[in-house]
């Protein structure tokens, strides 16, 4: 089922001498310095042909041409990648690919494809072309898509020629527009007189004129197809009077009639071959045997060809042929039309014949002809129901169960599953989980056995994933239960449970139940040979070691995946991109925000443009917005959350939202201006609601409720409840020690040592903030000292001025904190919010002066004082002195005095 077909890598060997088409010819050329050159003409135009002709004549020393033939089943992304990927490996008809290509192509997902591509073709110094013939039979919205994007993001030595009968949608506007596009039509491709008559008039050029031809070319309006008709018909002796008699009937009969003049001069017993054997999209010698009843197919097809019946091989070789597309239609139609019962049963013999070979989708597509429902249910479901679609048979599934009825569909479990997963691939999910949880009642009385009940569960847990909601810690030890009664050969459901598992405890914060799970899910993976799910269970990993701060052991695991996806994927795949997003967020731990923000300029842009998941969105754009309130403006930073934001709602991914929202709010607590907007915004978010959610509740992640939590208790501590903010922050560093989540450890610690100071227990204060660094230090983990600044500078003023001994790992550490808080300015108002004249007295309200003292010592009125005094409290949100001081402070506005305001 998943073998791919070479011959489709290169034109299709032709019968006969074709006619030369230099003027086309010429016009191709032309377009190799273009991006696109697109030629969309009906059937039998010859846009095959001169294709054919136009790679012959090129240079192979300077051109590499790779050609790909299309049909019906690459629609789907899985099978079109794979053959992209051959063909630039240089696989064509007569040689199969290497083991690397072999395996890529064999791993490669759609999503993942462009990226891989585009590093492929970035490899080739000669200039690359790229032919899809036939695309109209695997267009499709995700095609287009997909093409789209590689012809715009392929180097510029690339040019892309794509012929179809209908007009797909490629960006040629833009195209057009910038001069890249080259278009050839049926009018274009229409045989000229000359041509016309040079090709008739090889077998009856004594008996046409050139008003004949003349007429027959008019007629036709040089369709190539018909032409060629014609000049088969003289070639079988036809009489050319009675042939330019027939080109002035309906243009409808044209096809028809040329055709039967062919078959009508053929033995009826070969007639009767050909009308079978038109059935197949492919033929063998097998084949003709099977639906002729016959044991000399092969002799048939050699003797077939040998009189330029249409058939084409398919490879030097001679192992298979194929019809002309439009003769076969005609002989189709002729069949389902004389004899629909022997129409019906020829495909259901073809189908039972490919569907005992595993070739799945040949047998679908012939049991879709037999219009036999039960025949078509039991081949989709005994060749795994909804098993294919993880394994890229997508369009496949979608198209035989277009076919059948619905009451068939729900009567079997796996052709019902199947139609969810559909149904979740296509974002509908809300319709898929009204069916799945139909399915799920009407099962529980059906009395299924355990294996299709594992089936149901995984399925269940796909749908569960993409709607992105939370699970409980019951339901996690209820699916370890499950793996341990699944058969071990059963890796596809056993790798799925498992990555899904760990993905789920990592989600709710118990990590080392997360890592069994992760990399039992590797190992299954690794025997399916599907290396880039293996890539994922590594991603999982490293942020399983982040949380537990052992930073050093997440950058070596992905760094290591890293130099796996480059060598195998490419450096500006998905997912390489993925992986960019993770180690930009360990960087920005580190402090090296200049290259966080070089991996993140190209990744998040490019994640944009594939699938992806709750945690690496969250950690790309959530990095980046850091990174851009530290280095550039807040506008920047929330400008990034906005993006988030909307790919969150564009793709349904609640929690996403949740903690961009969340990352916004701590960026407003940090730099903003204006502290109502900060108590604004977490009015908004309900974030007491959040940060109140207890264990047992699975609406949220525990990410989420994390984040609440510490925004709630910075929110407390800048307020002075020094009270509550120690009760959260209790409960946080709890739970992170129950389970061994350091990295929330250092936040939770720090806030911790502030709240302790603040409320006069200096000895607790010390010990908590001892704890952070002991935590960071040697993991270099030294952002949330930088980004908590205010809450953490006075511990590590007071712990590098203080009397006490500090070992070395400690000081040296501490002092490279303290040189990076120097380096950075103290967060304050944007500029421009207050005048000269509002900061001038701001110094002097700090040590405690009264209005009429600043009046005097600054030369003003005292009116003038307390009116601008009013100006700077409405600006900063406040309406107290007391506030205003501890505000202006915290804003680096001014010093520590000593002195207390006056009432």
């Amino acid at each position: 089922m998943d073998a791919l077909i070479h011959t489709k890598l290169a034109p299709p060997m032709w019968m006969g001498n074709q006619i030369r088409r230099d003027l086309l010819l010429a016009r191709l050329d032309a377009a190799l310095e273009r991006r696109l050159t697109l030629i969309q003409a009906p059937a039998g135009y010859g846009k095959t042909s001169l294709l054919s002709q136009w790679k012959e004549r090129l240079d192979p020393d300077a051109v590499r041409v790779a050609w790909l033939t299309l049909e019906r089943d690459d629609s789907d992304l899985r099978r079109l990648t794979r053959y992209i990927v051959h063909a630039l490996e240089g696989a064509g008809p007569h040689d199969a690919p290497g083991e690397d290509a072999e395996r890529l192509a064999a791993a490669l997902p759609p999503r993942a494809a462009v990226s891989a591509i585009v590093n492929r073709l970035a490899q080739e110094r000669r200039r690359v072309v790229l032919i899809l013939d036939d695309f109209h039979l695997a267009e499709s919205p995700e095609v287009d898509a997909f093409v789209r994007t590689l012809i715009q993001l392929a180097p510029e030595h690339c040019h892309f020629i794509v012929a179809s009968r209908d007009y797909p949608w490629l960006g040629q506007s833009i195209l057009a527009a910038e001069e890249q596009l080259v278009e050839l039509t049926a009018d274009d491709l229409k045989f000229e007189t000359h041509e016309a008559e040079a090709l008739l008039s090889r077998f009856h050029g004594e008996g046409l004129s050139g008003d004949d031809v003349r007429g027959i070319v008019e007629r036709t309006e040089g369709w190539a197809i018909a032409l060629q008709l014609a000049s088969l018909s003289l070639k079988r002796g036809a009489d050319h009077r009675r042939l330019v008699e027939e080109f002035h009937g309906p243009s409808s009969d044209l096809a028809r009639y040329l055709s039967e003049q062919v078959l009508m001069t053929m033995p009826a017993e070969t007639q009767e071959i050909v009308l079978r054997t038109a059935l197949l999209d492919r033929l063998t010698g097998d084949l003709v045997n099977l639906l002729c009843d016959r044991q000399d197919g092969w002799m048939i097809l050699e003797r077939l060809e040998e009189q330029g019946v249409f058939l084409t091989p398919l490879s030097a070789e001679r192992q298979a042929y194929r019809y002309h597309q439009l003769v076969a239609e005609h002989l189709r139609d002729r069949l389902a039309r004389r004899d629909a019962v022997q129409f019906r049963a020829l495909h259901r013999r073809a189908a039972i014949w490919f569907a005992e070979r595993g070739e799945t989708a040949e047998a679908v597509s012939h049991a879709i002809q037999a219009d036999d429902d039960a025949m078509l249910a039991t081949i989709l479901e005994d060749a795994g129901g909804w098993r294919l679609i993880p394994l890229g048979h997508q369009a496949m599934v979608e198209r035989g169960l277009g076919k059948l009825p619905a009451a068939l569909i729900a009567a079997r479990p796996r052709l019902a599953l199947a139609r969810v997963y559909l149904e979740i691939k296509r974002g509908e999910m809300a319709t898929a989980r009204a069916d799945y949880d139909r399915f799920v009642a009407e099962a529980e009385a059906a009395g299924l056995s355990a294996d299709q009940w594992t089936e149901i569960r995984v399925v269940g847990d796909v749908l569960a994933d993409y709607e992105n909601e939370p699970v409980t810690l019951d339901d996690l030890l209820a699916r370890e239960s499950l793996l341990r009664t699944l058969p071990a050969n059963d890796h596809l459901v056993l790798a799925n449970i498992s990555e899904t598992l760990g993905a789920k405890y990592f989600e709710g914060g118990w990590l080392e139940r997360a890592l069994e799970p992760t990399i039992a899910a590797r190992e299954h993976y690794l025997a399916m040979g599907s290396l880039y799910s293996d890539v994922f269970t590594r991603f999982l990993e490293a942020r399983i070691r982040q949380a537990q701060a052992r930073m050093k052991d997440a950058a070596g695991i992905l760094a290591a995946t890293r130099e796996q996806i480059e060598a195998n994927f490419g450096p500006r795949s998905d997912l390489a991109a993925n992986c960019a997003a993770f180690e930009a967020e360990l960087l920005y731990e580190q402090d090296q925000l200049p290259a966080a923000l070089a991996l993140l300029d190209w990744a998040v842009p490019h994640m944009e443009l594939s699938d992806g998941w709750t945690d690496v969105y969250a950690a790309g754009y959530c990095t980046a917005a850091r990174a851009e309130a530290s280095e550039g403006t807040l506008e920047a930073a929330r400008a990034m959350i906005a993006r988030a934001r909307r790919l969150a709602g564009r793709r349904r991914l609640r929690q996403l939202d949740l903690r961009a929202a969340l990352c916004e709010l701590d960026l407003l607590i940090q730099y903003g201006d204006d502290p109502i907007e900060a108590r604004n915004v977490a009015a908004a978010l309900d974030l007491d609601a959040l940060a109140d959610r207890g264990e047992a509740d699975s609406t949220v992640h525990r990410p989420v409720v994390t984040a609440a939590r510490l925004c709630r208790a910075r929110l407390a501590l800048i307020d002075g409840e020094h009270g509550a903010a120690l009760a959260d922050l209790q409960k946080l560093k709890r739970s992170a020690a129950q389970h061994g989540a350091g990295r929330l450890l250092v936040d939770a610690n720090i806030l911790l040592a502030y709240g302790h100071r603040a409320a006069g227990d200096a000895a607790k204060a010390r010990a908590c903030f001892d704890d952070a660094v002991g935590t960071a230090m040697f993991q270099n983990i030294a952002r949330p000292f930088i980004d908590q600044r205010r809450f953490a500078e006075p511990l590590l003023g007071e712990t590098l001025g203080g009397t006490a001994q500090l070992d070395r790992f400690r000081a040296h550490f501490l002092k490279g904190i303290a040189r990076a808080l120097a380096a950075r300015p103290v967060n304050g108002p944007a500029p421009g919010l207050l005048s000269d004249a509002e900061a001038e007295i701001l110094e002097h309200l700090g040590f405690g002066y009264s209005n009429k003292e600043i009046a005097r010592l600054i030369g003003m009125s005292p009116d003038t004082v307390k009116y601008r005094l009013k100006s700077v409290f409405r600006k900063i949100g406040v309406h107290k002195r007391r506030d205003a001081v501890r505000v202006l402070r915290e804003r680096g506005l001014i010093s520590g005095g000593a002195g207390q305001p006056a009432a």
